[in-house]
């Protein structure tokens, strides 16, 4: 079974005032190759967000139906699935979600710790990312004393300090300027790809998307291999 994650005629509706419904997907089918690259265009609001959110295991309340690494999702407890968040993935957003009280570092190993892992080893593993992304200098600093670009690296270092199976990223270049967003895609490529992660990126740059293996566009309230 190489699929990591695999939705099969996924339905995803809010539901509005007086009575009304929203539909977001309409019979989605889509899945995630284990130690594939891939990823999402779309116009705004078309639903790549909700999408990340399902697969993230953050939302539950679809039709249709959803395997990770072979178990239908709707099967698992709320712990185990919070345990499946917290150590096969991680996430990265556009705003970084930092948290502005603790130092890089406590950022980095936040997820470490939910996780059990013992503090001396998990910060011995944060310090070897931050050198790999260039910003070891900067583990004792706050957040708001970095560049965007920095912000963006600790996010990055955050979301794989677990060893997760895969990624999920939120227009993780959205706020960077050009120069700074190729670094750190081409940077965080690479580094996906001799660690063996799975990654699903969502974006609104054509040229970023075009770097993934496998690319889908959203259209029509589906998801389209391109």
């Amino acid at each position: 079974m190489n699929n990591l994650i695999e939705i099969n005629n996924l339905i995803k509706k809010f539901n509005l005032l007086n009575n009304n419904e929203l539909l977001i997907f309409e019979n989605l089918n889509f899945s995630i190759t284990k130690n594939s690259i891939t990823s999402i265009v779309g116009s705004s609001g078309c639903g790549k967000s909700t999408l990340l959110n399902i697969l993230g295991l953050l939302d539950s309340n679809f039709e249709g139906q959803f395997l990770f690494e072979g178990r239908e999702t709707k099967t698992i407890s709320n712990n185990q699935l919070s345990s499946i968040r917290n150590k096969k993935i991680g996430f990265i957003h556009q705003f970084f979600n930092l948290i502005p009280e603790l130092s890089v570092l406590e950022n980095v190993i936040l997820p470490g710790l939910i996780s059990n892992n013992k503090e001396e080893v998990v910060s011995k593993e944060a310090c070897q990312l931050l050198d790999i992304f260039g910003i070891l200098d900067k583990k004792n600093i706050k957040p708001n004393k970095l560049s965007g670009g920095e912000q963006q690296r600790v996010a990055s270092a955050r979301a794989l300090i677990n060893k997760p199976d895969l990624i999920l990223a939120d227009e993780m270049t959205g706020n960077l300027d050009e120069d700074t967003s190729d670094e750190i895609i081409n940077f965080f490529l690479k580094f996906i790809k001799s660690n063996n992660i799975s990654l699903l990126y969502v974006t609104h740059n054509q040229k970023y998307a075009d770097m993934a293996n496998n690319k889908y566009e959203f259209k029509n309230k589906k998801l389209i291999l391109k």
